[in-house]
């Protein structure tokens, strides 16, 4: 399990110069930088889109980006957010408009800062676990014998398809073996992929 962003936006303004901070769930960081390239097209008259992701569940698929402001003052900040909320498979961009005013480089970092802070308190983070799907194909008798197993493994049943034999999917906590459980009761098992749940 792991905590990640919820999606949402917050806005912060600086010395005129206004900081769209988005927050978003990814699955990997192609998805991070399909982010900050639709706020690009969005916000064509903003100075800046910088950001900062963390791609995996381990934290070790990361990155960011200044997007043009000088070096460290934008991407690692907002990195920094990331890291100290622990959040994992989540990206923020941060949208610049600029207000006339230079806000220096530690200035910047504040901002940048503040402002991924505040999209993470506004949106809040939720609990996810990685969960195993399997597609089940079983005769009648089997599917009467295995659903007390999967009840008892805290497996969800669903879409139960019913005629000469019973096809259903199981959506399991990953690294419940599944297979092993209700396979020697004759029920045929295939794993069909893996997804994140809220928990």
């Amino acid at each position: 399990m792991f905590r990640a962003l919820k999606s949402g936006e917050a806005e912060l303004v600086v010395k005129r110069s206004r900081f769209i901070a988005v927050a978003r769930t990814v699955q990997t960081r192609d998805e991070a930088k399909e982010l900050v390239a639709a706020l690009k097209k969005e916000h064509r008259e903003a100075r800046h889109v910088c950001s900062a992701f963390i791609a995996d569940e381990k934290g070790l698929d990361f990155g960011y980006d200044d997007d043009g402001e000088p070096s460290g003052t934008a991407g690692k900040p907002i990195y920094q957010a990331l890291e100290s909320f622990e959040v994992k498979k989540s990206a923020i961009a941060i949208v610049r408009y600029f207000g006339g005013i230079k806000l220096g480089a530690g200035g910047l970092t504040h901002a940048y800062r503040d402002a991924a802070t505040a999209v993470v308190e506004k949106c809040g983070v939720v609990t996810l676990e990685r969960q195993a799907a399997y597609e089940v194909d079983c005769d009648g008798e089997t599917y009467k014998k295995i659903q007390p197993v999967l009840y008892n493994m805290s497996c969800k049943v669903d879409k139960i398809l019913f005629s000469d034999r019973v096809r259903f999917t199981v959506i399991a906590q990953a690294g419940l073996d599944v297979a092993g459980a209700i396979c020697p009761f004759g029920a045929n098992v295939m794993h069909v992929g893996d997804r994140f749940a809220e928990v």
